[in-house]
């Protein structure tokens, strides 16, 4: 029987983020940062930092749900198996075991994806650091780190985003990312960018290396119908792939498409992610958005593998997550089973220390998360 460690959970505390301007629009962000410990003293951080406007849930629902389990599990403590076999009798997942931590707490934590992601980095961060290891190191398990190459978002103004896809590509980056299907720029406006930041690109890479690919995301917003020849239009451009092209059903409904597509945030419906893995060859996505603050560590690395065994490809990104949740996307995406697509881990705006603007994401070295321990900090 494997041995049990019992982590006690500080009460949550709630604390401003600041203001992050996304798709147009002033987002007011709340974090709710928490603090779990050993019997030792060993620390692991989490944070919850929903985005307005993009999360199932906000910070008060966070606040709510972490302070309800702190509560709950005051004096007792939160249990979880120091090693799990698993049914051939070997050492189990890292998923398996963050996944038998929460399990007698999902009544709480269903509700709040972003504290339960938050306890998952905690949880992460300290069993890490407790086995001298990096986060990334740890969700891997025995598996070798991914190297990750780095995507970049473009800002929403236009001309920011013809002088930012220059400045990334002399940096190294190979795929810009790019929305579509916005209410305030016409198509016709959309091409016209599409094609000077192609020619921005190319003439700062000057042919010195391989083609810089644009990727479009239209977070569900193109039309069905119009769906087909828009995407067709935009061919041309050199673009990789359109993530998340359609709204609900209509994926699953939808032909055969002119561009490569991926699947974002139909993710979050476990029994919808199944329907788009059925989906016959040339309809189905062909890479995997993993948003780990949306969907939870342990479901990313459970859908990594399903996607692996299918031939899909896998790109992990942020959700503007703090410092902690930006770290955990960060070593998630080290931890694949597959070396994964350019991923959308550049820094943004939001984080209280940046890591450097680079091509590619460091080696991850620091014990656990490699976060100091500012939870109760403002």
């Amino acid at each position: 029987m494997a041995a049990l460690l019992h982590l006690t959970l500080d009460a949550p505390w709630r604390a401003t983020a600041g203001t992050l301007r996304v798709r147009g629009v002033d987002r007011v962000r709340e974090a709710v940062r928490i603090r779990l410990r050993d019997t030792v003293g060993t620390v692991g951080l989490g944070e919850a930092l929903p985005l307005p406007g993009y999360s199932l849930d906000d910070a008060v629902a966070a606040e709510r749900a972490l302070a309800a389990l702190a509560a709950r599990v005051a004096g007792v403590g939160i249990t979880v198996p120091d090693t799990l076999p698993d049914a051939a009798g070997s050492v189990a997942s890292s998923a398996a075991r963050l996944e038998a931590a929460l399990a007698s707490h999902a009544g709480l934590l269903d509700a709040a994806p972003s504290a339960r992601f938050a306890l998952e980095c905690a949880l992460v961060d300290l069993l890490a650091r407790r086995e001298g290891r990096s986060a990334a190191q740890w969700l891997a398990g025995e598996r070798a780190l991914q190297r990750v190459p780095v995507s970049v978002l473009l800002p929403d103004n236009d001309l920011t985003a013809i002088a930012a896809a220059r400045e990334a590509v002399v940096r190294g980056h190979t795929v810009l990312k790019l929305k579509i299907a916005r209410a305030d720029r016409a198509p016709g406006e959309e091409d016209a960018l599409l094609a000077s930041l192609r020619a921005a690109a190319d003439g700062a890479c000057a042919g010195n290396r391989g083609p810089v690919l644009l990727r479009l995301d239209a977070n569900g917003a193109l039309d069905p119908v119009a769906a087909p020849s828009r995407l067709a239009a935009l061919v041309r451009h050199g673009v990789e792939l359109v993530e998340e092209p359609l709204a609900g059903a209509a994926l699953l409904a939808m032909p055969a498409l002119p561009l490569p597509w991926a699947a974002d945030e139909s993710l979050a419906d476990p029994s919808f992610a199944d329907a788009l893995f059925a989906l016959p060859h040339g309809r189905r996505p062909v890479a995997l958005v993993l948003k780990p603050a949306q969907l939870g560590l342990a479901r990313c690395l459970i859908l990594a593998d399903a996607a692996a065994a299918r031939g899909l490809g896998l790109i992990v990104t942020h959700s503007f997550d703090g410092d902690i949740g930006h770290a955990a996307a960060c070593a998630l995406a080290c931890a694949l089973p597959l070396p994964p697509w350019p991923c959308g881990l550049a820094p943004h705006p939001g984080l209280r220390r940046p890591p450097p603007a680079q091509p590619w994401l460091p080696v991850p070295a620091s014990p656990g998360l490699g976060v100091e321990d500012e939870v109760g900090a403002g």
